[in-house]
């Protein structure tokens, strides 16, 4: 009898663990969070600071490019902004310029597949030429060239069709750099005086081919 019990105790639980899977496969494939592993490279763009800095007459593109290699368990990606305005009032009302920002990020994600929820380092490159507009009381340019590092954490969906987005945030310090430039004090919401470093994500999406 106790052997009947046993054997039928074993049986419950396969039985329970193949219903586990099974429910895990059939979430895979209705709504799956991971990467497709045909799949090894990915695009990425932020459109809503792009629209969102069309309000103020300059320009914002955020996008970026994404390595996927072939142990499926990390992600090698290089963010990239780039900012451009005639408008002095997008920068405070005292100047405007360009600044181009350029990353490269290694994230591996915790769940053994890419996607689901990650952590990153990577370093970080800031080069921004900033003038004076003509009614400003003092005439400057500003030449900031730096370079920085830091860590991240984040968590990433893939969609059936390719389509993937993420949220997540990015924080460090710039720790090398040039200022090449007249002694002044500006300040905007880029924060190009200071040394720490901030990034946010939460509408930029993603194409994996």
């Amino acid at each position: 009898m106790k052997n009947i019990l046993s054997g039928f105790c074993v049986i419950c639980l396969f039985s329970a663990a193949g219903l586990s899977l099974e429910n895990e496969d059939s979430l895979y494939v209705h709504y799956s969070p991971y990467l497709n592993p045909e799949y090894h490279y990915g695009v990425e763009f932020n459109p809503g600071l792009l629209l969102y800095a069309i309000d103020d007459e300059a320009t914002v593109i955020s996008a970026g490019f994404s390595l996927f290699p072939k142990n499926r368990k990390t992600e090698l990606t290089v963010p990239i902004i780039f900012e451009n305005t005639k408008d002095d009032q997008w920068f405070g009302g005292i100047y405007s310029g360009t600044s181009l920002n350029i990353g490269l990020h290694y994230r591996r994600f915790l769940t053994g597949k890419v996607g689901g929820a990650y952590t990153s380092i990577g370093i970080k490159y800031n080069y921004a030429y900033l003038r004076s507009e003509d009614d400003c009381e003092t005439d400057f340019t500003k030449i900031v060239s730096r370079l920085g590092a830091g860590f991240g954490i984040g968590y990433r969906v893939f969609s059936d069709e390719r389509i993937y987005w993420g949220i997540g945030i990015f924080l460090g310090s710039y720790l090398l750099g040039r200022d090449i430039s007249d002694t002044i004090n500006v300040s905007s919401m880029f924060t190009r005086d200071e040394m720490s470093i901030i990034t946010i994500q939460i509408l930029k999406v993603g194409f994996a081919f």
